[in-house]
């Protein structure tokens, strides 16, 4: 019971932040994607959109079924796709809808590009053997998956369906979210060090423009992100193993200084006679 109030505590943490996104169409359309995420029981990572249509995935026994709704929630089509893969995320562009996951038969990572009719167009297979698919994120031309490698330690690699560029980090980073910010691209993830830091680096032209480390005390995971005005609100749940916990968020100007920083909720340690 803990463990599900917390993640629907943090899910709901950029609400309570002063971001200001509250737009008719957005919250109409924030709505439904909530409804489809209970209905169906899914993810978010699960749900995309294209062309006035949303769609989501479901693993069975048989392969992986995509679903296509209207607006008003009637199933348009499904299709089963008879291919088993660790499925990550599914996303669109303006013209095709793109599902990454890890192909444990050939160890690697896999994206299904999927037509608007439920069609697969093609099976690529990105990165190398043993890379995790972490994150993707499209626009009209462009295609980037965020994969983690553990080559020379934890080092990301960020891919296009045709070759990839790998950042190595002496302090293993374990990056979470990719995102689209001023012609280049956010990382977000953690340190893997002792201390587990909030990891956030800013890409261009396949280059690290900047990076930064915050500690706000314990380990530091991103749970959210969101891009508004130059503006990189992050939701971070900062915990440690006693079951202390601290849903933050954080706001950072496009230099990736700390403008603000919100705690919305804490839990303390547990007392010593419930740790086990």
């Amino acid at each position: 019971m803990f463990k599900k109030l917390s993640i629907i505590l943090a899910s709901l943490f950029i609400g309570c932040s002063s971001t200001n996104i509250s737009v008719d169409k957005k919250i109409k359309e924030t709505n439904i994607e909530n409804s489809l995420i209970q209905k169906y029981e899914i993810t978010k990572n699960s749900l995309t959109s294209l062309n006035n249509y949303y769609y989501f995935y479901k693993v069975e026994n048989k392969g992986i079924t995509i679903y296509k709704m209207d607006k008003n929630y009637n199933l348009v089509d499904k299709k089963i796709i008879p291919i088993i893969i660790d499925t990550q995320k599914i996303t669109s562009n303006n013209k095709n809808l793109y599902l990454i996951g890890y192909d444990e038969n050939k160890q690697k990572p896999i994206i299904l590009i999927i037509d608007s009719d439920l069609n697969i167009k093609e099976k690529k297979y990105i990165g190398d053997k043993f890379d995790v698919p972490k994150d993707i994120v499209t626009n009209s031309n462009k295609i980037n998956v965020l994969l983690l490698t553990y080559k020379n330690g934890a080092d990301f690699k960020i891919c296009n369906l045709k070759n990839c560029k790998t950042f190595s980090k002496p302090n293993n980073q374990l990056p979470k979210f990719i995102k689209k910010f001023n012609d280049g691209y956010l990382v977000i993830g953690s340190y893997q060090d002792n201390k587990e830091d909030l990891y956030i680096a800013f890409i261009k032209n396949n280059k690290i423009v900047w990076e930064k480390r915050y500690d706000f005390g314990y380990s530091d995971i991103p749970q959210k992100v969101i891009i508004k005005n130059d503006k990189i609100f992050i939701n971070v749940n900062s915990t440690d193993y006693m079951g202390a916990n601290k849903y933050l968020t954080i706001i950072l100007d496009k230099n990736g200084k700390l403008i603000k920083k919100e705690q919305n909720l804490e839990f303390q340690q547990l007392p010593t006679k419930l740790r086990t």
